[in-house]
């Protein structure tokens, strides 16, 4: 054998070894990047059923909120024939939100509500909560920080859209 093959075969098994030792990670490499990309999916698949549940919770919860809102017979939302009333006058007006807001402005005046009828021993009282009970109704609760009490209201809404109070009755709790 000549000696020049002899170098063409050591050369060749060289360059054929450095090939199969490429090929040999290349596959290695491709092996971990398909189990990563296999992990990525399968979390990525997890992640889209934890949305779908989460989705499905919350259209559960939304639901559950609307039935209850329907089934409080003491609500605007319950009673239709309260709202009906209210939309007789206007169409276009959240009520709800428009009479919960006009109470709570008479809490803008210096010192104590002038519909909160007790005069608060350790602030000013204050109207802090309230739910209509119909198109006539609100219940409300007040407090000066210490105190707290409850009270009826009845309410009117004028032709130019202003809305007059009464305390119909009232508790304050010790």
């Amino acid at each position: 054998m000549k000696k020049w093959q002899l170098y063409l075969i050591v050369f060749l098994s060289i360059v054929s070894a450095f090939f199969m030792y490429n090929s040999y990670k290349l596959i290695k490499e491709n092996t971990a990047l398909k189990k990563e990309l296999k992990e990525t999916n399968e979390g990525y698949d997890r992640n889209i059923e934890y949305a779908i549940k989460l989705e499905d919770s919350i259209v559960g919860f939304q639901n559950k909120i609307n039935e209850l809102e329907a089934a409080d017979k003491f609500s605007l939302q319950g009673n239709e024939k309260a709202a009906q009333y209210l939309n007789d006058i206007d169409e276009q007006t959240d009520w709800q939100k428009f009479i919960i807001d006009t109470l709570m402005k008479t809490n803008e005046v210096e010192g104590n509500n002038p519909l909160v009828p007790f005069d608060g021993m350790a602030g000013a009282m204050k109207i802090t909560d309230a739910k209509i009970l119909n198109n006539r109704w609100i219940i409300a609760r007040f407090s000066d920080g210490t105190y707290t009490g409850e009270m009826l209201l009845r309410y009117d809404i004028n032709k130019d859209k202003s809305i007059d109070f009464k305390v119909l009755d009232q508790t304050l709790f010790s």
